[in-house]
């Protein structure tokens, strides 16, 4: 079992039987869980219990050494249950390596229920992130960039929607919030597999937070930093901020900068230098490619947003 310390002890009580090796995953910095696979015995099931971490981490060791994992999550705080690919850090940049199909993955609502409500709450930010990914996408296929699926795109934005309608029940972390938010990731990630892509749910948003991730070396709550991205980029796109803004605020995401522990000045250099980021990192074309990024219009993307 690939897990975390927090997650472990909440499912305890749920466990039929120990398991007969635990590890506790606490990086997913590519040369460290690479010498520590090497470590860990040979197991005919690796179940991954917890966080996108122990879930990606799950993944990875069935990817180098063969199988399916079971994945389990502790929170609706990420997608990774449902994501075919790894998500791993090289000197706090985000890679994805690998594919992975999981043999089974099960929501626990009374082990996903006892985590923190920031956590399920912040599970909004990968299919909020289809607010933003969508216009970039758009733009993308406009400058001859991508190939855009209008289908494919339609099917995404009926799932933004839907979050929408059920914001207030996860704002109130409700079983049948929870329940949403695990079958949206899994709509969504069917988008991306017929889109060829991450097109449909991921653009500027999820850069500003791999820039974000880079420049501190920190690693955060995944749907928190994307949310902060998706007000930030938004704005960028004049692509209805207030929109997501309300329904972030709504739901009670903890996306200020206060919050994730962000300066001001932090979050102005990487905003500064965020089109470099994107193009030495090769992302795909997005908003960030084109858009003159000045002091003048940083102080515009930065209003009202809560500093210490």
């Amino acid at each position: 079992m690939v897990t975390q310390p927090e997650a472990l002890q909440s499912a305890q009580p749920l466990l039929s039987r120990k398991p007969e090796a635990v590890y506790l995953v606490s990086t997913m910095e590519l040369s460290r869980i690479e010498r520590e696979l090497d470590a860990l015995p040979q197991a005919e099931m690796v179940v991954g219990l917890g966080g996108g971490m122990a879930l990606d981490f799950a993944k990875f060791i069935c990817w180098k050494r063969g199988g399916e994992p079971v994945l389990v999550p502790g929170a609706a705080s990420v997608d990774a249950a449902v994501c075919l690919a790894i998500a791993v850090r090289e000197r706090s940049r985000v890679r994805y390596v690998g594919e992975v199909l999981a043999r089974q993955i099960i929501c626990d609502f009374e082990l996903m229920l006892a985590a923190p409500l920031r956590l399920n709450r912040a599970g909004i930010g990968d299919i909020l992130s289809i607010h933003t990914a969508l216009y970039d996408w758009r733009l993308a296929a406009e400058r001859g960039k991508a190939k855009f699926a209008p289908d494919i795109a339609a099917a995404a934005y009926g799932l933004l929607e839907k979050l929408e309608q059920n914001a207030s029940e996860i704002h109130q972390v409700s079983e049948r919030g929870l329940r949403f938010l695990m079958e949206a990731f899994a709509e969504e990630n069917a988008l991306c597999i017929d889109a060829g892509s991450s097109r449909p749910e991921e653009g500027s948003e999820h850069f500003f937070a791999y820039a974000v991730e880079q420049a501190t070396g920190r690693a955060f709550v995944h749907g928190e930093l994307v949310c902060l991205g998706v007000v930030l980029m938004s704005r960028l796109q004049g692509n209805q901020p207030e929109r997501a803004l309300r329904l972030i605020e709504n739901v009670g995401v903890s996306f200020q900068p206060v919050q994730l522990g962000l300066s001001r000045r932090q979050l102005e250099e990487v905003l500064l230098h965020l089109r470099r980021f994107s193009e030495e990192e090769n992302l795909v074309w997005s908003v960030v490619n084109e858009a003159q990024i000045t002091p003048a219009v940083i102080e515009k993307l930065l209003a009202g947003l809560v500093f210490a």
